[in-house]
């Protein structure tokens, strides 16, 4: 991850792991999108019944028209399915790249406006495709401002919609949904993202939660212990949504495609092994219960894999070791080059049945 802090860059060296875990979950998605892509996991393939079947969809003027004459209302969702999460994925991680990026050279006005779109929208997008496909393409198909995440109520109705993806994920233990909704939509709470990408995007605001005060203009004064404030609420509780939402992706894909579990499980150590690195430096006043409970629930999971798997209880410096590469604690270097070299293999065994 050293690349992440090429060039100019301000952040405190106690911040640089949650960064570089924020980018670890940046960069799996990128992988997913890369790899899904390069299979065909997004194509969708439809089966013409005759030769009637063959005639109408050659004279149809588009395919939706041509599905809805058919009444292939299942085909119909399955093609917007794989057409717009690919799509919404790449905007999603286009956009929180950026604000990584904007971060770590200090210019946090534009990482916090960066990053009210991924956060409020995109999610919103993926948990509604994730949880509920059919109103996700009548609404596309007939009214796509319903799929505005305001259109969907207020904290309660949010609430409701992660404990539903919670459950399909079967991950109720790590998250918690009244929180992942607070932190993405409650202007009123000072710890919440909504205010502050509020404040980052407008230069005055007048919600009495985020009203501007006198003599001041949003973020535009900020000095250097205001942006200390800012990056510590970024980087105490960005990985935790950005792990969410890697979650979410994947359940989401695993529809389209079945991942090697082999290479799950390595990226799993690896994002568990940053986990708990910045976990380490989260400063005391930015500590949370519900933040804390996915770091416990992160490492009990890990001591769990290591002694099941006979490794011992990983040190510091096996953690440092395991985020780069996934090796076990006392893994040999050999062992995890040839598991490295097998998803190499598989990966393009995977690419030239697909082509």
């Amino acid at each position: 991850m050293a690349r992440r802090k090429s060039g100019t860059t301000f952040l405190p060296d106690y911040l640089v792991p949650a960064h570089n875990l924020c980018f670890l979950h940046h960069d799996v998605l990128v992988e997913l999108l890369r790899s899904g892509e390069e299979v065909g996991s997004f194509d969708q393939t439809f089966e013409l019944h005759d030769e009637a079947d063959r005639q109408a969809f050659e004279r149809a003027v588009d395919v939706f028209e041509w599905m809805e004459n058919t009444k292939r209302k299942g085909e119909r969702v399955a093609l917007l399915r794989r057409t717009v999460f690919p799509a919404v994925l790449s905007d999603f991680l286009l956009f929180v790249y950026e604000a990584l990026e904007t971060s770590r050279k200090a210019k946090l006005n534009v990482s916090y406006a960066l990053l009210r779109k991924p956060l409020q929208e995109s999610l919103f997008l993926l948990e509604t495709i994730a949880t509920d496909a059919d109103r996700f393409a009548s609404h596309l198909m007939l009214d796509p401002l319903q799929l505005r995440a305001q259109k969907a109520g207020g904290l309660d109705a949010h609430t409701k919609r992660i404990a539903a993806v919670l459950c399909a994920l079967e991950d109720g233990d790590r998250f918690d949904p009244a929180y992942l909704a607070q932190l993405r939509y409650d202007k009123m709470s000072e710890d919440g993202f909504d205010g502050l990408c509020n404040l980052a995007v407008h230069l005055f605001t007048e919600h009495k939660a985020i009203r501007t005060e006198s003599l001041n203009i949003n973020f535009v004064f900020s000095g250097w212990d205001d942006k200390l404030s800012q990056w510590h609420f970024l980087y105490s509780r960005l990985p935790y949504l950005l792990s969410y939402a890697r979650s979410l992706v994947e359940h989401v894909y695993s529809s389209f495609e079945q991942t090697d579990p082999v290479y799950l499980a390595d990226i799993g150590r690896r994002l568990s092994a940053g986990t708990l690195l910045w976990g380490a430096e989260i400063p005391d006043e930015y500590q949370n219960p519900m933040v804390q409970r996915f770091i416990d629930t992160t490492l009990a999971k890990l001591l769990t894999d290591c002694e099941r798997n006979g490794y011992r209880r990983p040190t510091a410096a096996d953690l440092v070791r395991m985020s780069g590469s996934g090796a076990w604690p006392g893994e040999s270097w050999v062992r995890v080059r040839v598991r490295h070299a097998h998803y190499w293999f598989a990966r393009r065994a995977r690419g030239d049945r697909s082509g």
